[in-house]
């Protein structure tokens, strides 16, 4: 379905729109890659992250799998191409849960059936985290268990075993208050060396036995002495096990300050949120280029439930946007969107609660769109592109698919809601385009204001839970961008976001 940008007053949503006093943004980026665009992005770039108590309501068993939840995953993979748990082999239960603060359980007893959880989306590859915390007498023995029962569960589908769970909290928690970097690392490699020696070594399904290994899992992107550099100096790949790093990243907590706003829908926030792990990461491209950095588990609020003004919201949705592509203008190389069912940033709630059948959530569009952009282009690099402190509240990436710019994408982050009598702001964006650029299209992800959590759409499509099902509903929406030499000019009102595909005659 195409028409013409100019008619973008004709938007689903009935609303009035005004044009913004402000004078227009111009946007531009060169037509080939410069120096200062991303390295290639994975293709699994924002991927999710599952808490142990929750896996199986967002992925079932092998009788009742959630279909919801694989529908889910395979639209947006059709998009790309592509640590207190313990095991009680004797149990029938598949898991139970010590209740615990904001929605995190104090512990977690799982039985073999759990493991039917994995069985639920073919084709998904993962990471499975391995217990640490636990330093009873039999913590390491257990832990050793798990992974046997995981690997024998997921066999090539298994990645990576992550050790460990926010180790630079452990210390007044469950180890003496003395404990350092230096004692965790000392443990990990005892935890790695352990799991190499009998679980990983002379395994049938080609798994590498000795560097498979997620390490670090801090909470903070520096903690007293827990700091990547200390951790490598330590001597944490010394043995060779390390694989890849993570550490966690919450945007914020329950502060007072807290707003979606001047909290989220703010890039200049967005851009010092993430600058903080720029230091680990570039320590390990210079010193260890093998290894990968990523953020493990991230979304909005690590305080999870009881923020619905800031979670959950279609707000947020914009906020995972300029997140997600800021992130990969950053080089960091995967993104693990925490889900939790009762949790407020969740993408999809996967079972029925209280009167609720399950539901898509704004976030998941949010995803849904930067799997877009992302695609199937093998190499796709993006460039973050610099509009000076005064428009904190926009943001605007270029998007290179093989070295040529192919995509602009563009966010009105001015946070506005139908409650309010005024109306609707609109800021005009002028594009400078290469000249080789024929025509140009548009998508828009739409929603009625920043505090809604439904009556959303991305390029005309909207999707929702029927029938234990994912189902798309709507026409793809797609408007022809005018363009008059080598310019293009569109509006975008405020709390909404934009995706300019480029025809280029030489594509």
């Amino acid at each position: 379905m195409l028409r013409e940008a100019f008619l973008w007053t004709g938007l689903c949503l009935a609303q009035r729109v005004a044009t913004s006093p402000n004078p227009s943004i111009e946007v531009a980026a060169p037509g080939l890659v410069p120096h200062g665009a991303s390295q290639i992005v994975d293709h699994a770039f924002a991927s999710f992250s599952f808490p142990a108590h929750w896996l199986a309501d967002f992925a079932g068993n092998n009788s009742h799998p959630n279909l919801f939840s694989r529908d889910i995953l395979n639209l947006l993979y059709s998009k790309t191409g592509k640590d207190r748990t313990y095991y009680n082999g004797s149990q029938k239960e598949s898991i139970l849960v010590e209740s615990g603060a904001n929605g995190i359980p104090s512990a977690v007893y799982v039985g073999p059936a759990y493991f039917e959880a994995f069985n639920s989306f073919p084709g998904s590859l993962w990471t499975f985290q391995a217990n640490l915390a636990n330093n009873a007498t039999w913590g390491l023995n257990n832990t050793l268990e798990v992974c046997k029962q995981v690997m024998n569960t997921l066999k090539s589908r298994l990645i990576a075993f992550e050790i460990g769970n926010e180790v630079d909290l452990y210390p007044c928690a469950v180890r003496p208050c003395e404990y350092d970097v230096h004692q965790y690392v000392q443990e990990w490699t005892t935890y790695a060396g352990a799991i190499s020696e009998h679980v990983l070594q002379g395994n049938r399904y080609g798994l590498e036995e000795q560097r498979f290994f997620q390490g670090l899992v801090f909470a903070n992107a520096e903690l007293k002495t827990f700091t990547t550099p200390n951790a490598f100096n330590g001597g944490i790949d010394l043995s060779n096990h390390v694989k890849s790093v993570s550490l966690h990243h919450y945007a914020a907590g329950n502060q007072a300050w807290v707003r979606l706003q001047e909290t989220f829908m703010n890039h200049t926030a967005v851009v010092a949120n993430l600058g903080i792990y720029s230091p680990a990461n570039n320590y390990l491209k210079t010193n260890y280029p093998n290894i990968t950095f990523l953020l493990g588990e991230t979304n909005s609020d690590y305080t999870n439930i009881l923020r619905s003004q800031v979670e959950g919201v279609f707000g947020s949705s914009l906020w995972l946007i300029d997140y997600l592509m800021y992130g990969m203008s950053l080089n960091i190389t995967r993104f693990n969107l925490i889900q939790g069912t009762t949790f407020g940033y969740t993408g999809w709630v996967p079972v029925p609660t209280g009167s609720m059948k399950p539901y898509v959530r704004p976030p998941l569009y949010g995803q849904i769109v930067v799997a877009d952009v992302i695609g199937h282009n093998p190499h796709v690099q993006i460039l973050p592109i610099d509009l000076g402190t005064k428009h904190w509240k926009f943001s605007a990436y270029g998007v290179y698919e093989s070295t040529q710019l192919r995509k602009y994408v563009l966010i009105n982050l001015d946070e506005w809601n139908a409650t309010t009598s005024n109306p609707r702001p609109a800021q005009q964006v002028t594009l400078n385009l290469p000249s080789d650029v024929r025509s140009a299209t548009i998508q828009r992800l739409l929603g009625p204001g920043a505090s809604a959590d439904s009556g959303i759409s991305w390029g005309g499509l909207s999707w929702n839970y029927t029938r234990v099902r994912l189902a798309q509903s709507g026409r793809p929406d797609h408007e022809v961008l005018r363009i008059t030499r080598g310019m293009a000019r569109l509006m975008i009102p405020s709390t909404e976001a934009v995706v300019v595909t480029l025809n280029r005659s030489k594509l």
